[in-house]
């Protein structure tokens, strides 16, 4: 969050206990909007020349999100797409194995699809997370200001929502990690699968769908509101969309207590797909995100 310096605080917003985003007056009378999310994705902050003016926002070439490898957030979108892919393509295996070779269509390959895409998951929520951490630093070198603060690999800060967020998603990648690791194991029986798999799948999905709200919070200030013209706007809610569907494919995916079968394999695995599909939407829409002024 910017110090104040020379300018007053018009109005500050947010959800909770959380502020998400501050409008202050300059000098000269116009007025500079700092929100959470632009200060953390780098994104510049949207002013107007003066309180009756509407907010002008203005976009700088489209290929310089598509295609900005030296920065933070293009490597959060890539890796958050390839992870994304990798869910998408086991769980469309898993739902018609028969339409594929029989490399492809075996429990190990589609597992080990599964704990790949949640590598992925991790680096790119690990990532995220290295963006809250070092966002003051970023945006004083963006200003072209020395930073009294060191790069950091980790700090916190439960008391920024973009932070939280990050964090918890973080959590949940991890758990990820396990809950697909797990399902390589052989011959394990249904207490097993449920403690080992089922489990971290269902808190990794409840993480997820926490981080996406407070993402949903972050971006329109409160704790819902529609705003179908931003671009965050839809990057937030696609995501939501996506962990509700992750939350509906952990529930259907439980085993059966004294048997091995899963609940419901078929809304698991579509679930799972919906899902993936929206990550990957979500993540893709970083990069044009990116490209705003």
């Amino acid at each position: 969050m910017p110090t104040c310096d020379s300018r007053q605080i018009v109005r500050s917003d947010g959800a909770g206990p959380f502020v998400s985003r501050i409008v202050y007056s300059l000098a000269d009378g116009a007025l500079e909007t700092w929100t959470s999310r632009r200060h953390r994705k780098g994104i510049g902050q949207r002013q107007r020349a003066s309180a009756a003016e509407p907010v002008r926002e203005q976009r700088r070439s489209l290929w310089r999100g598509l295609w900005s490898p030296d920065r933070i957030g293009w490597w959060i979108a890539i890796l958050f797409m390839v992870g994304s892919a990798g869910f998408a393509l086991a769980s469309f295996i898993a739902l018609d194995p028969d339409s594929f070779s029989p490399r492809f269509q075996s429990s190990i390959f589609i597992n080990a699809t599964f704990f790949a895409g949640s590598v992925f998951f991790t680096s790119a929520g690990y990532v995220q997370l290295l963006e809250a951490v070092n966002a003051d630093r970023r945006a004083a070198l963006d200003r072209g200001e020395e930073s009294q603060q060191p790069f950091r690999w980790f700090a916190w800060q439960a008391g920024q929502i973009g932070w939280l967020a990050a964090f918890i998603q973080l959590i949940g990648t991890l758990l990820f990690n396990l809950n697909t690791l797990d399902a390589l194991l052989p011959g394990a029986g249904w207490l097993r699968q449920d403690v080992l798999v089922w489990t971290p799948d269902m808190v990794g999905s409840v993480c997820f769908l926490v981080a996406s709200w407070l993402a949903i919070m972050e971006v329109c200030h409160e704790y819902w509101s529609w705003q179908v013209h931003d671009l965050s706007w839809w990057v937030v809610m696609i995501n939501l969309l996506g962990s509700a569907a992750f939350m509906v494919s952990a529930l259907s995916a439980v085993v059966v207590p004294g048997s091995e079968a899963v609940l419901a394999p078929w809304v698991a695995n579509v679930t799972t797909f919906i899902g993936a599909v929206c990550f990957l939407v979500g993540a893709y829409l970083l990069l044009p995100e990116l490209a705003l002024e």
